[in-house]
């Protein structure tokens, strides 16, 4: 009886243990997302004319890696992004695809849609056709329209190509489904 209440007295404080460890995992998660937007909001902000649409290495060091701010009404989601896709920066922002073009063309962005971190992307299987998608960034703001959302395989990279019409390419993980990924087009209108 006695090891009884020990075990007892023990499992409940490594619960309180790991309830305090996931609540500091989540308000350090909020506080970075609320510091990157407000780095995304001053890069948006400070905006000078005759801007070339490529972001510098210096740019980035300054900002965090922060190069702009990504919201679809429809979900309401408003997001910080972040230049590249690894492990870190999917865990804080929404990524980047280097590959992709920065402005004209095609702008393709990765996020998770289950995350102990951020996952932006959880609700992008909701939107359909004519849902609006805003890219902000140093060189202005751009509205896009969805047009398309198709399941690809993982391994399918052609999706990040360029094009010469200027579209935004958001891809996420699909539950359950290691070998497919969610891939939602928008075209700029």
């Amino acid at each position: 009886m006695k090891t009884l209440k020990i075990l007892l007295i023990i499992l409940s404080v490594l619960f309180i243990i790991l309830f305090l460890f996931q609540c500091v995992l989540l308000f350090t998660s909020v506080n970075k997302e609320k510091e990157q937007l407000e780095i995304a909001n001053n890069i948006i902000n400070n905006t000078r004319e005759n801007e070339i649409p490529v972001v510098t290495k210096e740019e980035l060091e300054f900002n965090k890696n922060v190069i702009g701010i990504l919201e679809i009404p429809a979900i309401n989601l408003v997001a910080p992004i972040q230049e590249g896709t690894d492990e870190e920066i999917l865990k804080v922002a929404i990524g980047h695809f280097s590959e992709s073009s920065f402005w004209d063309g095609n702008v393709a962005f990765a996020s998770h849609n289950r995350s102990q971190y951020v996952q932006y992307f959880e609700n992008i299987h909701k939107l359909k056709a004519g849902d609006e998608i805003i890219y902000k960034t140093k060189l202005g703001t751009k509205t896009y329209e969805v047009y398309e959302s198709t399941v690809i395989e993982a391994t399918d990279w052609s999706v990040i190509e360029n094009t010469s019409e200027n579209i935004v390419t958001l891809i996420t993980c699909i539950k359950d489904n290691p070998d497919s990924r969610l891939c939602v087009k928008a075209k700029e209108i």
